[in-house]
């Protein structure tokens, strides 16, 4: 397309206004990748694309506050920029508001510099007028020379119009940062556009004190008795025929910027198992404000375009109005020059700067569910409403959308101060994407605006990309210290440490740097009383012991360890539990060698008293049996005799002994006496057969001597028959007796 009108220029080139948001509907689309950043340069961070291209994108807009058009206005065959310009700049009264404007994205990338960070560098072409309190009628007279419908003559009067327009070219440099940690719920991003602004063509009418009557006449209106001052100045270029290559045609410098910022909450998606998220949108909610078009450009006046001056048209003189019909602005300076009624009365500035149309962006957007939002925008005009600055007007913005990578479909419902209500409709699927903000509105109802926008873009989305866990332990190998042993997150995927190679964890072990066990936390086996033997194999772990006893202490050292002696401080032997062996009777002869433990005798006696053997013996011998008046003892009484060798051997060693033998009164003395001495003499050589020796016995015979029981009496004869052993050296012995 060879030529780019700038719709409706109030009078030959300008157009006047309020400024709607550019490419209603498709800005609101989380898929416009490098276009985005036009809109809030924040949104080159986190993009769906990893990079992305545009080609040619335009959005073109004029709209009044007075005239309407109908959708057949403006797809009838005849409809053009000459017709456009009437419709819109043909107001019917003061205070006639406008605004036009051409906005291209030229060509422009954007690419990741990393996981947080997106870089685009962009060039856009602008075309953008306002319009400030016009007299419609006197428009309409100017445009098409009078207007059949209009009623003469009629007064005007306008304070203090402006009608401005600017055409420039923006190279820009962007970047954002994602400012928050990853995987947050909160998410924040922000971003900044610096741009070199090259001005292309820039044309402003200003009208001060301007008041008069129209009238017409046979060659059509004209003006009367009017007064007023005129300001003006155009560069080289011409709107009317604006070529594209015009905006290669430097005429100004400046530099101006971009800055926003985007808040996401994502209290629900998780992303966690993806190489990278930006495939998808994660957001419940989202909120984004961005001060866009910051900045200034400096113009040199064209000294042949440009000039003041004062107008005056006395009471019936006529300054015909056909005079500017189908003239440019770079036209108008000679027209005034050469006209009676315009005196110059000033010098205009050599160079002078306009300012940039800046307007805070917001919206709010909420993810509905799937692919369904609901977008709340606002723009709102910040820029003085000065003679030179390009201006803005607030306008709020509704647009339910449906959208996937691929295709996309928003419903913009815009409120602007200047045009009112209008609904549009934007469609995008694939790389192109086109709509108006206020089609819906043209083709069921009256528009008081125009617009359309139309580009073709196209870049490689983020696809999903699953991350890597090669060890299975839950922590991705992009975050894993050591991806191929299985660990925990908070050693960064590394397994918990054990300092001491004990196989006890540092988490779990209480002696970290020394080897132990996990039943003790880690430490070594305790040894609480220090004897060196740890508590499992110390059978007494809180007293010092030995390893003969397991641990465990002898105080008395008789090898039997405290715990198991009953006396403990006395040394003993086991069989008595660690005390020594009892000597019940005291004399001396522990019970185990003292055959009489509970009399006291002697040790020589084996702890037996002396006369208790003697006489145990004795009472043992009146058991010994003869034949009759013999001395032949009867075999049923040798082990009688065997009892008491052994007896005189072992319990009474040392003594020496009389065997003396006794009858009862039965016969002569002489028989008596003679058979008593042959009895104890047989007893003393049966002992003596037995082990006793024979040098410790004396066998003696007494006969009816010493008699102990009565002879009158069978069983006291029997009592007297008997054998007694007396011993010889008894006070030796008793001298001998140990005393308890």
């Amino acid at each position: 397309m060879r030529k780019v009108y700038l719709c409706a220029l109030l009078m030959a080139s300008l157009t006047t206004g309020a400024y709607a948001q550019s490419y209603p509907g498709y800005r609101t689309s989380n898929y416009t990748g490098v276009n985005g950043v036009f809109f809030n340069p924040a949104n080159a961070a986190d993009s769906r694309s990893r990079w992305d291209i545009n080609l040619f994108s335009i959005d073109g807009y004029v709209g009044n506050n007075q005239n309407s058009l109908s959708f057949k206005d403006i797809t009838k065959s005849s409809f053009n920029a000459d017709s456009l310009k009437s419709i819109m700049l043909k107001g019917n009264g003061d205070n006639l508001n406008a605004m036009s404007r051409v906005d291209i994205f030229g060509p422009s990338v954007l690419f990741n510099a990393g996981a947080r960070t997106g870089v685009a560098l962009t060039t856009r072409a602008r075309i953008f007028g306002n319009a400030r309190d016009i007299n419609g009628r006197v428009a309409r007279a100017v445009i098409d020379a009078g207007d059949a419908k209009d009623t003469y003559p009629f007064n005007y009067s306008e304070k203090k119009s402006t009608v401005h327009a600017a055409g420039w070219t923006e190279i820009g440099a962007s970047v954002g940062q994602i400012i928050t940690p990853s995987k947050s719920h909160h998410f924040v991003k922000v971003g900044l556009t610096l741009k070199y602004l090259a001005g292309v063509a820039d044309s402003y009418l200003r009208r001060e004190n301007f008041n008069g009557t129209i009238n017409s006449g046979p060659n059509g209106p004209y003006m009367t008795n009017a007064s007023g001052r005129v300001i003006l100045n155009t560069t080289d270029a011409n709107f009317k025929d604006y070529d594209f290559g015009d905006f290669f045609k430097f005429n100004g410098h400046g530099f101006g910027g971009d800055i926003g910022i985007v808040y996401e909450w994502r209290p629900n998606l998780d992303y966690s198992k993806f190489e990278d998220d930006r495939f998808a949108n994660k957001y419940k909610l989202k909120v984004g404000v961005a001060v866009l078009d910051v900045g200034e450009i400096k113009f040199n006046e064209n000294s042949n375009m440009a000039g003041a001056y004062t107008m005056n048209v006395a009471p019936g003189d006529q300054f015909l109005m056909n005079k500017f019909k189908d003239k440019s602005m770079k036209d108008y300076k000679a027209l005034l020059d050469g006209d009676p009624h315009f005196t110059p009365d000033a010098t205009v500035d050599r160079k002078y700067k306009i300012s940039l149309p800046t307007t805070i962006q917001a919206n709010i957007d909420y993810h509905i569910h799937k692919g369904f939002y609901a977008n709340l925008g606002g723009q709102f005009a910040t820029s003085k409403t000065g003679n030179l600055n390009l201006f803005a007007w607030n306008s709020y913005t509704l647009t339910p959308r449906w959208e996937v990578a691929k295709f996309g479909v928003a419903v913009p419902i815009n409120y602007s101060e200047l045009t009112q209500w209008n609904a549009g409709i934007s469609l995008r699927a694939g790389p192109v994407f086109l709509g108006s903000g206020s089609l819906f509105t043209a083709i069921f109802d009256k528009t008081k605006q125009a617009d359309l926008h139309i580009g073709i873009r196209f870049g490689l989305q983020n696809k999903k990309k699953m991350r890597k866990d090669t060890d299975g332990d839950g922590i991705y190998d992009d975050e894993d210290k050591c991806p191929t042993i299985p660990g925990v997150a908070r050693y960064q995927g590394c397994p918990v440490p054990d300092t001491d190679g004990d196989g006890v964890n540092d988490e779990m072990d209480s002696c970290k740097t020394v080897p132990g066990l996990a039943k003790y936390n880690g430490c070594p086996i305790p040894d609480r009383d220090g004897d060196g033997l740890n508590d499992e194999i110390d059978e007494c772990p809180d007293q010092p012991g030995s390893g003969q006893f397991k641990g465990c202490p002898d105080t008395d050292g008789d090898g039997i360890p405290d715990k198991d002696d009953k006396c403990p401080t006395v040394p003993g032997v086991p069989k008595y539990n660690g005390c020594p062996i009892p000597d019940r009777d005291g004399d001396g002869v522990n019970d185990e060698e003292d055959l009489c433990p509970d009399k006291p005798g002697p040790a020589s006696n084996k702890g037996c008293p002396v006369e208790d053997v003697v006489m145990q013996i004795t009472a043992d011998f009146k058991n010994i049996l003869f034949d009759f008046n013999k001395a032949t003892i009867k075999p049923e009484s040798m082990p009688i005799l065997e009892h008491a060798a052994k007896t005189m051997n072992d319990v009474i060693p040392n003594s020496n002994f009389y065997i003396d033998g006794y009858t009862d009164n039965v016969g002569s003395v002489a028989v008596n006496k003679k058979l008593s001495q042959k009895r104890a003499q047989a007893v003393a050589d049966a002992l003596t057969a037995n082990g006793v020796e024979k040098s410790r016995l004396i066998a003696r015979g007494f006969g009816k001597d010493n008699p102990k029981c009565s002879n009158k009496t069978k069983e006291g004869q029997a009592c007297n028959r008997r054998v007694e052993v007396v011993i010889r050296n008894v006070d030796q012995l008793k001298t001998k007796k140990v005393n308890p």
